[in-house]
């Protein structure tokens, strides 16, 4: 097995053309080799049964001499037929006749004489018939060598030959591996196994690269759009990061269609794709405008299709910042025309983060993240939807990095606690209830404000834990001044969005209220009028329940959203919240008296209770009070205060009232 081992590692080094042709001259050799053996044996057989034919003849001839005792007669035939070749030996075995050497009558061919059946002597003999090759020797090795070296000039032919076939394959191969085309005057091939190899060649490569293209087309492919994807923009990215200078700079734009996500949730996913379609085509149909306004080629400035609702686009060769913001500014005014989609109108505002190339960053990843942080600070600026990337946006995404690993802990800790603001009845002056505010009470004491980690909680997702402990905190507090003696003091909590959309809200609700003991005709649960419109189904199926145990539901900030009386008419509410904007213009804005009373005559043509937000002054409280409103709260009564200083307003207003009945 070794050895086998051996002469295939030897073979794997040896050229075809060099292999084949010794081993058809070794084959030949060892043909040649055996068939003069068989040759030369099968003479030499012929010439002994030559020999011991002719031993029997001399045997017969000689037999009655013999027998008659004529020895000299006997001695003259045998050395007139086989001279110095044979002897005869009487029965007794003496030598009677005969020139041959004596060993022939132990190495010779024996023929006993017979006479009358009595073996009367015997014949010795050598080889008394002609022997030796028909042919002689030395011819027999120049046709075997002859035979070998035609053998291996035939083999080294058609090796050669193949060989040459097998480069022509191979340069086949290379070629069309390296994208070039098959030329068909390509030189031609003689066998027809190879030219059947060389079609089966041809036809598998391409079919190969056809399968290679497409898988690299799916790679680097927004399936949606047919734009680049996320991976073709580092690829492309980075080709224009080696060819930008600060002479002549190249733009990184990302562009978000801010309400493409929302859209997605209300129509489900069919309607969205077509939006996401509609807006790449308009960002392609404007870029490919630009490009030949500029006199620059097709694809110059390539377009990307990202995650979810972002797209992205690299253009060079525009000029400086100014250039580049007009050409934003233009785009996204495009992107605002409105969409038939489905039959319908739609607007989409769109916001978009630049960064220059190569003055804002030197890789395809810090380029991206620098465009990821000038996008969110122009979403979250007002009246801007467009920023370029500065510095100071890296400061500013590590110092919210820090604030949401903060409010993370925070959430954890269970360091938000509830603030109450009294809703104070207009017709009497009491306290009938009050808000829970939610606030974040550091280690040290200090307190911070709503304004400050509200929308990092939102961001990160963490409202609804902050807003599950609100309310199992408000709850507590609701059943402790119950217990108390201050009975009919509702507590309300906000529900927010997040909270809403969450399957076990109202499981969650029941259990705070089990477990603090408050009784549910207190609790009143406090949701935007945005959410309630967006899907009231929902709403029905999650406050059911809890009206029926006697909870109640409060349209949070009436007035700034786009329902209407009908629809109000079939949700389940039972307050109506004035929005405090209208509050703070009753006497700045002719028009927000007009909206106060026309809200606050629809809550009476439903049977609805109001409660003013942010009543600060005392004629803004005159005009609800003269208006019909039923209860207000803001800075004007108290600002939201703790617990401890809630309970102690509470006893001031019940001992007040006691007072006024003495």
């Amino acid at each position: 097995m070794r050895i086998f081992d051996k002469f295939t590692r030897a073979l794997s080094k040896a050229r075809f053309s060099v292999v084949v042709p010794v081993t058809a001259a070794l084959c030949a050799l060892a043909t040649a080799l055996a068939f003069d053996v068989m040759y030369s044996s099968a003479a030499d057989s012929r010439s002994s049964a030559s020999s011991q034919m002719l031993a029997d003849r001399i045997s017969a001839v000689i037999a009655p001499e013999l027998a008659a005792g004529n020895h000299a007669m006997v001695d003259q035939l045998v050395t007139g037929l086989a001279p110095d070749t044979a002897l005869v030996t009487d029965s007794a075995g003496d030598i009677v006749a005969g020139t041959g050497e004596r060993k022939l009558l132990s190495d010779g061919y024996h023929a006993p004489v017979l006479a009358d059946g009595e073996v009367v002597g015997t014949v010795h003999a050598g080889r008394i018939a002609p022997g030796g090759l028909p042919i002689p020797l030395a011819m027999m090795v120049s046709a075997t060598l002859i035979v070998v070296g035609l053998s291996y000039w035939v083999a080294g032919y058609f090796s050669r030959i193949a060989s040459v076939q097998v480069r022509e394959l191979s340069k086949t191969l290379s070629r069309l591996s390296a994208g070039r085309r098959f030329q068909s005057g390509e030189a031609p091939l003689l066998f027809e196994e190879f030219r059947y190899l060389r079609a089966d060649l041809v036809r598998t490569i391409r079919q190969l690269r056809g399968e290679i293209q497409k898988l690299s087309d799916a790679a680097y492919t927004d399936e949606r759009t047919g734009l680049g994807n996320s991976a073709r923009l580092t690829q492309q990215l980075t080709e224009f990061i080696a060819h930008s200078s600060f002479e002549e700079p190249a733009a990184y734009v990302l562009v978000d269609a801010d309400g493409l996500q929302q859209f997605s949730e209300l129509h489900g996913t069919i309607m969205p794709h077509e939006v996401h379609a509609a807006m790449a085509k308009r960002i392609s149909q404007f870029v490919e405008t630009r490009q030949q306004e500029l006199s620059l080629e097709s694809d110059s400035w390539p377009v990307f299709a990202l995650q979810s609702d972002e797209f992205a686009v690299l253009v060079n060769r525009i000029g400086a910042r100014h250039e580049v913001m007009r050409f934003v500014r233009n785009l996204l005014d495009a992107l605002r025309q409105p969409y038939t989609i489905g039959g319908q109108n739609l607007r989409l505002p769109a916001s978009a983060g630049i960064v220059m190339i190569p003055e804002d960053g030197q890789s395809a990843q810090e380029i991206r993240k620098r465009a990821e942080s000038a996008l969110f600070q122009a979403r979250r600026t007002d009246h801007a939807d467009l920023h370029f990337y500065s510095p100071k946006l890296d400061r500013q995404n590590a110092a919210r990095k820090r604030l949401e690993a903060e409010v993370r802990a925070a959430v954890e800790n269970r360091r938000f606690l509830p603030v109450f603001q009294p809703k104070v009845d207009l017709r009497t002056g009491r306290i009938v209830g009050a808000e829970a505010l939610a606030r974040w009470k550091l280690e040290s004491g200090r307190i911070v404000s709503p304004n400050v980690f509200i929308p990092v909680a939102e961001a990160t997702g963490l409202i609804g834990d902050i807003g599950t402990q609100i309310t199992e905190q408000a709850c507590k507090a609701g059943a402790r001044w119950h217990g108390l003696g201050f009975e009919g003091v509702s507590v309300a909590v906000n529900v927010s969005p997040l909270q809403f959309e969450a399957e076990d809200l109202g499981g969650k609700i029941i259990h705070a209220m089990s477990e603090a003991g408050l009784p549910p005709k207190l609790l009143q649960l406090e949701i935007t009028e945005s959410v309630a419109v967006s899907d009231p189904e929902r709403l029905r199926d999650v406050i059911g329940p809890l009206k029926t145990m006697g909870v109640k539901l409060a349209i949070d900030d009436f007035g700034t959203g786009h329902s209407n009386l009908a629809m109000l008419g079939r949700l389940p509410f039972d307050v109506f919240k004035i929005d405090r904007a209208f509050i703070s213009s009753l006497y700045t804005d002719e028009q927000a008296p007009a909206i106060v009373e026309m809200i606050l005559g629809m809550a009476e043509s439903l049977g609805m209770e109001t409660v003013a937000e942010g009543v600060e002054t005392e004629a803004q409280k005159d005009f609800l009070r003269r208006r019909g409103c039923d209860q207000y709260q803001g800075y004007f009564y108290s600002p939201p205060v703790a617990f401890d200083r809630f309970i102690e307003m509470l006893r001031q207003d019940r001992a007040g009232d006691a007072a006024d009945v003495s």
